[in-house]
Parts: structure tokens; sequence; C-alpha cells
């Protein structure tokens, strides 16, 4: 009996130990995965210098502040602010509508300006409208500039040619194209 007892004990305590490892083992896991968790959500929640938060998810708002205009100001003042913010999105175009050719090799009046108070370089391209080719394209105008002839890249017979004047905005800076605007002419080749 002594012998049974004995294997008995003997077989529990291998077994004692394997619970308590694999129960220290699902402790070390869980505090693991909850660190980590927690490690996360706090960097990703902590505001930055700038008012938003570490990953721009949250945005934190100033009780204080309220909605509508500031009190005081007219109506003409509040006007004059957002007409300020879209002249700012917005350049002017100026081409002739009509633009005479003696012939398919003559210079043409076009008059293309760039006016003074355009924040934007511009560049101009003349596309016939029937089958899209381009007859004539400008390098960059700054502001205060304007061409007043031009000479197609295209021999054109004798005829009247719909034509669309595309004008590509470059911002001054850094030379990249900020947007686009068109303006329908007509090609007028007399002879």
């Amino acid at each position: 009996m002594s012998q049974v007892m004995n294997e008995i004990g003997e077989e529990q305590v291998p077994q004692q130990k394997k619970k308590k490892l694999w129960l220290i083992l699902l402790l070390f896991l869980l505090l693991f995965t909850g660190g980590g968790t927690g490690i996360w959500y706090y960097k990703n929640n902590q505001t930055n210098p700038k008012g938003g938060s570490g990953n721009g998810s949250l945005i934190f708002f100033d009780d204080s502040a309220q909605t509508g205009n500031l009190p005081g100001k007219t109506i003409e003042q509040i006007q004059e602010e957002l007409n300020k913010v879209v002249e700012e999105g917005m350049f002017n175009i100026s081409i002739a509508a009509d633009v005479y050719f003696e012939d398919g090799n003559s210079e043409g009046k076009v008059r293309i300006e760039n006016i003074k108070a355009n924040p934007y370089h511009m560049q101009v391209s003349i596309v016939l409208d029937e089958n899209k080719e381009t007859v004539y394209e400008s390098k960059a105008i700054k502001p205060e500039q304007y061409i007043e002839s031009i000479k197609l890249n295209k021999d054109l017979s004798q005829g009247k040619y719909p034509a669309t004047a595309i004008f590509k905005a470059i911002d001054q800076e850094t030379l990249d194209e900020v947007g686009t605007a068109a303006a329908k002419i007509t090609l007028i080749v007399e002879n």
C-alpha cells in the first residue's frame, strides 16, 4: 500500500508543477498583452503641443470658443474678409475672343494678359476644339506681363477655327501648377 501511495504522490507532483508553470505562463502573457495595449493607448491619446493628439484622431476644442462672428464686426467687414479669401484662390484671365491671322503663317493679335493683381504666373495653350490639337503654347508669363501677338505652330488654311485657350496657374514660389481656367475663342485665318 505504501508503494501505491508513493506512486500516486510522485505522479501528482509533476502535474502540479505543470499546472503552476502554465498558470505563470498565462499570467505573464496576460500582463505582457495588457501592458502593450496600455502603452499603445497612452501614446496614441496624448495631446501634442499643437493642440491635436498623438495620432491626429482626437481633437480638443477650447471650451470658451463661441460659434459665429466676433461681435462688433460690420457686414462690410465680414464681406471684405470673404472677398479676400475668394480672391486669394482665384486668378483672372484675359485673351482676345477672336484672333485674326492674315494667313496660316502670320502673327495674330491674341492679347494674352496676366494682370498685376494675379497671385500666379500663367502659361497658356490654345487647343482646336475639333481635334484637340495644340496649335500654340506659351512659356510662363509673370503677373503684369502680356503677349500681344502670336504665331501658331501649325499652318492653318483659310477659315474659322473654334478653339479653347487653357490658362494654367503656376505658384510663384514652388512653380507647381495650382489650377486651370479656360476661355472659348475663335481663330480666324483670312487667306
